[in-house]
C-alpha cells in the first residue's frame, strides 16, 4: 500500500470513529409547560447554613442512560431559579425502565445548581472539593421515579472562612492529609488539603470551613484512611480567626517505653543458686529483656499501649539480625498484633555490649532505648569450677542460639567431673549452605577467636606431651590450638570423619 493510499485510510478510520462517538453520546430537551397527573414534582430550598435564601440560583434536572460499550444519553428534563425565599420547583415526566435488549441500562437523574452566581471568596464552592467541578453542583440520584411522585430536596450553600490548621508532634508522618467534613448540597461532602511536615512532625495548612455549620476535621496519612487522630468538631463564627490545632504529644507519651535488663541466668537457663558470686554477667550466660513503662513498671499483657507503632525492633551494634518484639500487620480488614514483653539471648564475647530498642511507624524512629551491659570472665566463659553443681552425665549437650545473630549456633557440654577435674565441650555450627572446607575452616577460626578472647595468647605445646597435660582428650582426635589461664587450659581439637559422625571442629576445656 502506498503512503497516500494509507493516510486516506488513516483519515477514513478517523472520521468513523468520530461519527461512532457523535452516535453514542447524545442529548435532547424533554420539558414539559406545565405539570400533569402523571408528573413528578421535585421542590426544595437553596439556603446556607444559618438559613438565609439563596435567590436566582439555576437549578435543574437531567436524565443520563448509559450502557456498557453502548450509547450515553443525557435528556434535559427541568430547569429553573430559586425565587427570592430561595424555593425552586421543577416538574418532569420521568422515564421508564428500558431493556431493549434483555440487558437493563444504568439510569440515573442528576440535579445541578449552577453557584457561578455567588462570590467564590465568600461561599465554598464545587471546586473546594475537587478543581473539576468548578461552579456546578450536582447530585446523582441512583433511582427511576414513580408517576405522579413528590419529592422535596431542600439544598445548603455554605459561607466560608478559611481556617488555618496547625499540626504538632506527628512526627511518624512525612505527608498527611487534612479533610474537613460538612453539610455541602444535600449531603455530607469532604475538603481536603495535602500538607508535607518537617523533620519534628509540624506544619500548618488553610482549609477552607462552612461558617454557622459543624465541620468536622481530621487528619490522616497519605493515601490512608486512618485517623491519625481524633476528629475535632466545631461551629465558625464569621469573626473566627483561631486556628484549629492538633497536637499529637499526648499520644507519644503515651506509647513511650523503656528497655530493661531484668535477670542474667546459668547457661543453660537456670537462675544462679549464689548471686553474690555472680554480680555481673558473663559470655554464654542467658540475659532477659523486657519492655517496661518509661517508669520501669512491667506490664507483660499491656498490647494497646503499643499499637502506635507499626513495629518494635531489638538489636545490637554487633549483630546482623534484629528481633521484633511487637509487629502489627494489616490483611485486608484485619489488623493482627504479635507482641513479646520479655525475651532474652547469649552473649559470647566479654567487654561492653550494648542493645537497642526502637519503636517504628511510617519507617520512622518514634521511640528508642539502650541497655549496656559488660560481661565479665570467670575462670572460664561463665564458669567458676568450684562453683559448678550443674553436674550432668558426659554427652549431655546443651544448644545455645543467639537471637540476634542468625548464622552461629554453640553447643555446650554441661560440665562433669571425672577424677576431680572438671570440664566442658563446646562445638559450632553454622546456619547456612557452605561447603564442607568452608565450613571447617570457619569453626576453626570462631573457636580460636573466641578462646584468645577469653583464655590470652596462644601457648606453644609439645603435641607428644600434650595428653598428659590434659586428663581426658580424646585419643581419637586431633589437637589443635591451645590456651590457658590461672585457672583453665583449652584446646581446639579436630574431630575427624567416621562412619557415626560428621567431621568438625569443637573446644575441650578442663580446671587446672
Amino acid at each position: 500500500m502506498h503512503i497516500k493510499e494509507m493516510k486516506a485510510t488513516f483519515i477514513a478510520a478517523m472520521a468513523l470513529m468520530a461519527s461512532v462517538l457523535i452516535t453514542a453520546c447524545s442529548e435532547k430537551d424533554d420539558f414539559i409547560p406545565e405539570p400533569t397527573p402523571t408528573s413528578v414534582i421535585v421542590t426544595g430550598t437553596v439556603t446556607t447554613s444559618s438559613g438565609k435564601p439563596l435567590a436566582d440560583i439555576p437549578v435543574s434536572i437531567d436524565y443520563e442512560e448509559t450502557s456498557y460499550l453502548g450509547p450515553h444519553t443525557t435528556i434535559h428534563k427541568a430547569k429553573g431559579k430559586t425565587d427570592s425565599n430561595g424555593r425552586y420547583r421543577l416538574f418532569f415526566e420521568p422515564e421508564g425502565k428500558k431493556s431493549p435488549d434483555g440487558s437493563d441500562p444504568g439510569q440515573s437523574y442528576n440535579l445541578s445548581a449552577d453557584l457561578s452566581g455567588l462570590p467564590a471568596d465568600e461561599f465554598i464552592m464545587p471546586g473546594d472539593f475537587d478543581k473539576n467541578r468548578e461552579s456546578t453542583y450536582r447530585l446523582n440520584i441512583y433511582r427511576l421515579f414513580a408517576q405522579g411522585e413528590n419529592i422535596d430536596i431542600p439544598l445548603c450553600f455554605p459561607e466560608k472562612k478559611e481556617i488555618k490548621t496547625d499540626l504538632k508532634n506527628f512526627v511518624a508522618d512525612k505527608s498527611v492529609v487534612v479533610s474537613n467534613t460538612i453539610q455541602f448540597g444535600a449531603q455530607k461532602e469532604t475538603i481536603r488539603r495535602d500538607l508535607d511536615l518537617d523533620a519534628r512532625g509540624n506544619g500548618s495548612v488553610m482549609i477552607p470551613a462552612a461558617i454557622e455549620e459543624t465541620n468536622r476535621i481530621s487528619v490522616a496519612p497519605a493515601n490512608s484512611l486512618e485517623d491519625l487522630s481524633e476528629p475535632l468538631e466545631f461551629t465558625v463564627r464569621k469573626g473566627d480567626d483561631s486556628p484549629v490545632v492538633f497536637d499529637n504529644r499526648d499520644a507519644l507519651e503515651a506509647c513511650r517505653f523503656k528497655l530493661s535488663l531484668y535477670s542474667f541466668m546459668s547457661f543453660n537457663g537456670k537462675e544462679y543458686d549464689n548471686k553474690s558470686l555472680y554480680s555481673a554477667p558473663a559470655p554464654f550466660d542467658f540475659l532477659g529483656f523486657r519492655i517496661t513503662e518509661p517508669d520501669g513498671t512491667f506490664k507483660p499483657l499491656d498490647i494497646k499501649r503499643y499499637n502506635y507503632y507499626d513495629s518494635i525492633v531489638w538489636s545490637s551494634p554487633e549483630f546482623p539480625e534484629t528481633l521484633k518484639i511487637y509487629q502489627r500487620e494489616n490483611t485486608g480488614s484485619l489488623s493482627v498484633e504479635k507482641f513479646t514483653s520479655q525475651w532474652g539471648s547469649y552473649f559470647f564475647n566479654t567487654g561492653f555490649h550494648k542493645t537497642l530498642l526502637k519503636g517504628y511507624r511510617n519507617g520512622r524512629v518514634i521511640c528508642a532505648d539502650s541497655v549496656s551491659f559488660e560481661l565479665k570472665d570467670r575462670d572460664f566463659l561463665c564458669f567458676i569450677w568450684d562453683e559448678c553443681k550443674n553436674i550432668s552425665k558426659p554427652g549431655n549437650v546443651q544448644g545455645i542460639y543467639c537471637q540476634l545473630d542468625g548464622t552461629n549456633e554453640y553447643r555446650v557440654s554441661p560440665p562433669v567431673d571425672i577424677d576431680g577435674t572438671k570440664m566442658t565441650d563446646i562445638d559450632i555450627r553454622i546456619r547456612g549452605n557452605l561447603d564442607k572446607k568452608t565450613l571447617l575452616n570457619w569453626q576453626q577460626a570462631r573457636l580460636g577467636n573466641l578462646l584468645s578472647r577469653h583464655l590470652g595468647k596462644r601457648v606453644e605445646y609439645d603435641k607428644e606431651t600434650i595428653r598428659s597435660v590434659f586428663k581426658h582428650l580424646s585419643p581419637d582426635d586431633e589437637p589443635g590450638a591451645l590456651y590457658e589461664n590461672a585457672g583453665t587450659r583449652a584446646i581446639v581439637m579436630h574431630r575427624l570423619p567416621s562412619d557415626y559422625e560428621d567431621e568438625y571442629f569443637y573446644i575441650h576445656a578442663e580446671s587446672k
